[in-house]
């Protein structure tokens, strides 16, 4: 397994146009490159994040290097987006994610 961590600052007001493109990019990595899925948030921050799941860093990187990107969805994003920095890859070590057993509806 294999991770990516993205972060952006977006435009006021450009919030949607951002995650339609987003959304595709990520279905178009699931559909073609063999990823596993991706999380967005909006962090208290200000800022947005994603969290990328990979089988391999190879899977990441083949997807990087193939020039069939959806120009569309890119755009999408890129017209939203303020301030980007560089993607942070992990290799997990660790993982204790699990669902829970409490019925969350007593909470």
């Amino acid at each position: 397994m294999f991770h990516v961590l993205y972060r952006w600052q977006l435009k006021a007001g450009k919030e949607q146009v951002f995650q339609e493109g987003w959304s595709e990019i990520v279905h178009r990595n699931v559909n073609k490159y063999g990823a596993l899925g991706s999380k967005l948030s909006k962090c208290s921050d200000g800022w947005w994040r994603s969290f990328s799941y990979w089988p391999s860093e190879e899977h990441w990187l083949k997807a990087l290097r193939i020039d069939d990107s959806d120009q569309e969805a890119r755009q999408k994003m890129m017209s939203a987006i303020i301030r980007k920095e560089r993607p942070v890859t992990m290799t997990p070590v660790l993982d204790h994610v699990i669902a829970s057993k409490v019925d969350h509806k007593d909470l």
